[in-house]
């Protein structure tokens, strides 16, 4: 599982999942591991948790992945629309 991550930007805080190295086998001789940095292309490429082939792949073989979703926290907002009401039948 990733862990949810917040930095501030220019706009406010920034939100991403941290994916660590995944391979014990794969060490770096720096002291953190290579990072890559993933940033989505706008309200139809925002990131999610879910299963990622592409993550998946780097995090196996060494690196760390950011996956960086600006603009909204990882975790659902409240809403601030009332809840509709049922007008019955």
């Amino acid at each position: 599982m990733p862990q949810v991550v917040e930095f501030p930007c220019p706009l406010g805080t920034a939100y991403g999942y941290y994916y660590p190295p995944a391979n014990a086998e794969c060490v770096s001789s720096e002291s953190a591991p290579p990072l890559l940095v993933k940033a989505h292309g706008g309200p139809t490429g925002a990131t999610s948790n879910g299963f990622n082939p592409s993550i998946q792949y780097f995090t196996s073989r060494g690196f760390a992945v950011l996956d960086v979703d600006y603009g909204r926290s990882p975790a659902p907002l409240p809403s601030s629309e009332p809840e509709p009401t049922n007008p019955g039948p």
